[in-house]
């Protein structure tokens, strides 16, 4: 496989909100006299580029080949194109979108980037091993996407379509030659991450006209683009605005994403189209950037037209597989749980996402968060692999990691901080633990050993540390950033640990232990203070506080009672409701579930008034938000003022409920590679759980039906997994190892 470095771009004009430059379009035709046994192309698109050969669309995926910093990490794709090559004439042609190459959003500092340019890309091709040609063999011009940019919109004009460019038999004589294009610096990969797939396509299930256009509802929130099929008349300007929520069932707004400095100009691009019609029938699928909503508005168009266009939902993820399923037999918790799988798939472009319609970044914090309940509900661990190549080329020598990556300068002095951090060290230790892979946690030990250094030289002159974000958007009740700041500090010297005892480093290993005992008795003494009767908390005694104590091992074990029933009081004086951040709620479910009972918890999750799951439900959702907020009605009727915080409707970060539903009510417990602890916390409420999980060795399968005190469960245990019983909360049960294949356990309910 050739992989060139010589890179080109059509004029070299950069597209900008005041000058838009048609997004380029390149083919090179050639003969061949006799078809080879191989033939094969290598390609790179900076930002995004499509691949044709001989009029045939393709490309791995949509947005190919993978977003990052070009002077990190610079990917290429390889394919194997012999099926389509024939004798005669042959045409491979490329498209190309400016991905984050020239976005003009003036936050996150992608306006800043030094790597700035008109979309450029690499190509050689080779026949039975021997070079052919490379990108200055190819002709250019623009086509009819005269405006596109990865955080705003595409334009696409109909009539500038030109037909048969990238196929044989087409006049490309006055098209121009290339232009030589700057190399980037980062280091050349082929991308072995999941391409980015369709996995679903909806047609509306209502549509009603608008104040302003005709308003289509998709049913569901998601993330990719919409095929649009409508007649009409030449040159008729058509625009498509595309949302999760609609004002008073009146027009669609993006005003809920608006947390920039943005000009108008900018702000009525966001998720806004503008189509050009041709006169003929006309089919517009904008594929240059993605977009996250459920309805779309359609401006410009006749009630004829909109009772005949044709228009679908064209829902895109990370190809990967399903690796996980949960189902029992109370509907709310069903929602919850398909709603976290709707939020992770439109949140994982490539790469795990803060949210698809906004900002579209690799929020670390966010994928910390969610990465045990994304391994349970898919099959991700390689595209995660691909990411953390990504996070440790953006560490820098002091240690110092951003909060969102890819990113130049943005994110180091603000974003970032332990628990977003913790991506270095929580997505390699929960990918060795659900595959049991060791090859995360070598590429980012060294990089772990460093951060440490850089942590330790954060703490203050009591030991704490406070240098990151809080318990980030917390409900009614702010937790001091020392409090969690330094809770996270002991959980990456924990997780460390443990990474590199995996891999032999045991003076390491050894090193980062030493932290996590230092980190815990300065907490101890500053924050917890048990030796001041009882320890007197002060605005430290917050839900946040005792959650993540009990969970990460800052009480001990004689004063676990005290701790849980602090908690307790705190849970009191909520109501029962949720008021803390999504720092607590990774954790709060799995401590209250554990020492308080599995009904406690799900009380507080279901409680019919805000704040809480349930009550996110009577608002219509079908993907978890960034905050919890309260309004009355759906999300196709929502108040003209958005409450303060409502910034995105589709986030995946609260979805560890997923995890305390496989890992509670289902009873399946991975902590270790390849071994599962069944330990079921049956609940008052439930009669039924059936779960499922998909290891490289299987498919292990659980079903729970409960009567009264006794429990009968159906195990399918794949040959090489270790399944072992372990009753909790007054059962107990008939067996304490599984074997392979099926089993019956029988649990008792004691006294």
């Amino acid at each position: 496989m050739i992989i060139s470095d010589k890179f080109f771009s059509g004029d070299g004009r950069i597209c900008t909100l005041h000058r838009h430059v048609p997004a380029p379009l390149f083919r090179h035709s050639f003969n061949i006299g006799k078809a080879p046994s191989l033939f094969e192309v290598t390609i790179c698109g900076l930002g995004v580029y499509e691949l044709f050969v001989n009029g045939r669309r393709v490309t791995k995926g949509y947005l190919a080949p993978y977003r990052s910093n070009p002077e990190h990490i610079v990917y290429y794709d390889n394919y194997n194109i012999t099926p389509h090559i024939r004798t005669g004439e042959n045409v491979v042609a490329i498209a190309l979108g400016n991905g984050i190459m020239s976005s003009e959003m003036p936050v996150w500092g992608a306006d800043k980037y030094p790597w700035r340019s008109a979309p450029r890309f690499a190509f050689a091709a080779e026949a039975d091993g021997k070079f052919l040609f490379d990108g200055s063999a190819f002709v250019t011009r623009g086509g009819e996407v005269t405006f596109n940019d990865w955080h705003c919109t595409e334009s696409i004009d109909a009539r500038l379509a030109i037909e048969g460019w990238n196929d044989t038999g087409f006049d490309d004589s006055s098209w121009e030659n290339v232009s030589p294009a700057r190399e980037p610096s980062g280091e050349k990969k082929i991308c072995t991450a999941e391409p980015v797939k369709a996995y679903d396509y909806r047609k509306p299930v209502k549509m009603w006209q608008g104040e302003r256009g005709f308003i289509f509802d998709f049913g569901i929130s998601g993330a990719g683009t919409y095929n649009l099929k409508i007649k009409g008349e030449c040159g008729q300007q058509i625009e498509v605005y595309t949302s999760d929520c609609v004002i008073e069932g009146k027009k669609i707004t993006n005003r809920n994403l608006y947390c920039w400095s943005l000009t108008d100009e900018m702000a009525d691009k966001v998720q806004h189209d503008f189509l050009t019609l041709s006169g003929k029938a006309d089919e517009f699928e904008p594929r240059f950037t993605f977009r996250g909503f459920r309805f779309a508005e359609i401006t410009g168009i006749t009630p004829e037209q909109a009772r005949s266009l044709d228009i679908t939902f064209i829902l895109f993820s990370n190809g990967f597989a399903s690796a996980g399923s949960f189902l029992c037999d109370d509907d709310r918790i069903n929602n919850l749980q398909q709603y976290v799988l709707n939020s992770d798939r439109s949140n994982f472009i490539h790469f795990p996402l803060d949210c698809p319609q906004r900002e579209k970044n690799g929020w670390t914090g966010d994928a910390a968060l969610s990465c045990e309940q994304m391994l349970l509900n898919f099959d991700c661990a390689n595209s995660l692999f691909v990411w953390l190549q990504n996070i440790c080329k953006s560490q820098r020598g002091n240690g110092s990691l951003p909060g969102i990556i890819p990113t130049y300068t943005w994110g180091y002095d603000w974003g970032s901080g332990p628990a977003w951090d913790n991506v270095l060290f929580e997505l390699p230790w929960r990918i060795y633990v659900y595959t049991g892979s060791d090859e995360a946690i070598k590429l980012c030990a060294p990089h772990m050993l460093r951060y440490l250094e850089y942590m330790w030289s954060k703490r203050d002159g009591a030991g704490l540390f406070a240098y990151g974000l809080e318990d980030w958007l917390p409900v009614n009740v702010h937790t001091p950033l020392c409090v969690t700041d330094t809770i996270m500090c002991k959980s990456i010297a924990d997780t460390a640990a443990k990474c590199f005892s995996v891999i032999g480093m045991e003076e390491e290993a050894r090193y980062a232990s030493s932290l996590s005992y230092k980190i815990k008795k300065a907490f101890r003494k500053e924050i917890l203070r048990p030796h001041e009767l009882d320890g007197p908390l002060g605005a430290n005694d917050t839900t946040a506080t005792h959650a993540m104590s009990v969970y990460y091992g800052m009480y001990e074990e004689d004063e676990l009672d005290s701790a849980i029933y602090k908690l307790k009081c705190r849970i009191k004086q909520s109501g029962g409701h949720i008021d803390f951040g999504a720092l607590c709620n990774r954790v709060f479910w799995r401590v209250v579930g554990e020492h308080m009972g599995v009904d406690e918890a799900l009380d507080i999750m279901l409680n019919k008034t805000y704040p809480s799951f349930a009550a996110l439900l009577g608002n219509g959702i079908t993907t978890l938000w960034e905050g919890f907020e309260y309004f009355e009605g759906d999300m196709a009727h929502v108040p003209a003022k958005i409450p303060q915080g409502f910034w995105s409707f589709n986030h995946h970060f609260w979805g560890d409920i997923s995890a305390f539903f496989y890992r509670y009510l289902a009873g399946i417990r991975i902590d270790k590679p390849g071994k599962v602890n069944f330990a079921p916390l049956f609940s008052e409420r439930l009669k039924y759980v059936c779960a499922e999980h998909t290891f490289k060795q299987g498919k292990l399968r659980v079903e729970i039906c409960r009567n009264g005190d006794v429990a009968h469960c159906k195990i399918y245990v794949p040959n090489g997994i270790c399944v072992r019983v372990t009753p909790l909360q007054g059962w107990t049960s008939d067996i304490a190892e599984l074997d392979c294949g099926e089993n019956e356990v029988f649990f008792s309910k004691l006294g």
